[in-house]
């Protein structure tokens, strides 16, 4: 494995800075002859870093390439300990946003609208299933994420911002669009497809059902939006969705539509809670808590 000596970039770093080994040396209260023998050292693993012109140094293209580099290092090394001195993350110039799979395209879009609105951030979308977006959330690697629910196993490191609602409709294959004409009692022991225990909008069908005394027969449990509209329009069941999830589904008469659940569909952005000031964070609070 090849390692990098970081004291002698460190001192060919301060030797391009002063503009001499000699002024370098003075700054850094070390021996003239130790800081030219570490520049050597570092040579002879990087090749020709100067060209030595009577008294002066001219840094080569490979000594410029090197010289980018050590300066991007070490100020990113001073903003590490400004960082930790002042207990307060710098201004990062990327957002890692997490988009869980079945959030409607325009609840995402708009989302990203607000971000870029008011920053010139660099912004990269990952879509993928909550669980999975959940753990890149609380390990760092991603820095927001957009889900259909808040997920209450988190331990309260997350905090949940409400970017959008929608209403949530039962919907059906052709064969299920006559229990409209008696809806609701129209779904007594109807197969239904619904999200797993603790999904809000499996707790608010339950609560439904029991408020009109009809029997609730749950045909297929499933994790994921995009699976459960998929098996509606396939025929296993109605479904409960969002109207602007099934949008698509029902111009393309895939879905049709059976009648209105009370409670809407609401869809939060999940951001870890953060040990150090985070100028990021808190554009983002600020930003989605407004009404």
């Amino acid at each position: 494995m090849n390692w990098l000596n970081y004291h002698h970039l460190f001192y060919f770093y301060n030797i391009v800075e002063f503009g001499s080994v000699s002024k370098a040396a003075a700054e850094l209260r070390i021996g003239q002859p130790t800081l030219s023998s570490q520049l050597k050292e570092l040579e002879g693993r990087m090749g020709q870093l100067f060209e030595r012109r009577s008294r002066s140094l001219i840094l080569t293209e490979r000594g410029k390439v090197v010289y980018k580099y050590a300066k991007d290092i070490f100020s990113r090394g001073n903003e590490l300990l400004g960082v930790l001195e002042r207990g307060e993350l710098a201004l990062q110039r990327e957002l890692s946003f997490g988009a869980q799979e079945g959030v409607p395209k325009a609840i995402i879009a708009k989302t990203l609208d607000r971000l870029k609105s008011t920053t010139d951030l660099k912004i990269r979308v990952h879509e993928g299933e909550a669980p999975v977006l959940l753990d890149l959330l609380l390990a760092g690697k991603l820095d927001v994420v957009v889900f259909d629910h808040e997920l209450s196993h988190t331990g309260g490191t997350v905090l949940y911002l409400t970017v959008g609602e929608e209403r949530v409709g039962f919907w059906g294959e052709k064969r299920f669009r006559t229990l409209a004409k008696k809806f609701p009692a129209s779904l007594d022991h109807v197969p239904m497809i619904l999200p797993g225990v603790g999904h809000p909008l499996r707790q608010a069908v339950e609560n439904f059902f029991m408020r009109n005394d009809l029997k609730l027969e749950i045909s297929i449990e499933a994790p994921d939006t995009a699976l459960i509209k998929e098996l509606g329009r396939n025929g296993s069941g109605v479904v409960a969705l969002g109207e602007e999830t099934v949008r698509a589904w029902v111009a393309a008469k895939g879905l049709h539509f059976i009648g209105y659940l009370p409670e809407k569909q609401k869809y939060s952005l999940g951001i870890q809670k953060k040990f150090l000031k985070d100028p990021l964070a808190e554009f983002i609070l600020k930003e989605f808590r407004k009404k």
